[in-house]
């Protein structure tokens, strides 16, 4: 173990940025190499690992869900557009509460 008591405070916090930034290197590196070994583990079994976790692990988790064309509009500023998904804009819900009908803000 090193006698870190010797060492002035700027050397310290100098010790300590390399200490984070040699962590950092050395995980991106073990990563990389991690994902070597499975792969060549993979490849001995006659698959690739996107074979063995893509298909899997995207199942489970879903796929995300891209740009969708608008499919409403405000009359009363046709910039403004909603898609359907997710939370009504103020405009239609303020459209809605007024008694219109989803149907009459369709593009």
């Amino acid at each position: 173990m090193v006698d870190l008591s010797s060492l002035a405070l700027p050397q310290l916090y100098q010790l300590q940025k390399d200490l984070d930034r040699e962590i950092s290197r050395r995980k991106v590196e073990d990563k990389h190499k991690a994902i070597a070994d499975l792969q060549k583990l993979a490849a001995e079994r006659g698959f690739s690992l996107s074979e063995l976790l893509g298909a899997e692990v995207q199942g489970k988790r879903g796929s995300k869900r891209g740009p969708v064309a608008a499919q409403f509009k405000n009359p009363a500023n046709p910039e403004q557009t909603w898609s359907g998904r997710g939370r009504k804009p103020q405009w239609v819900a303020d459209h809605l509460a007024s008694g219109g009908n989803i149907d009459s803000l369709r593009v």
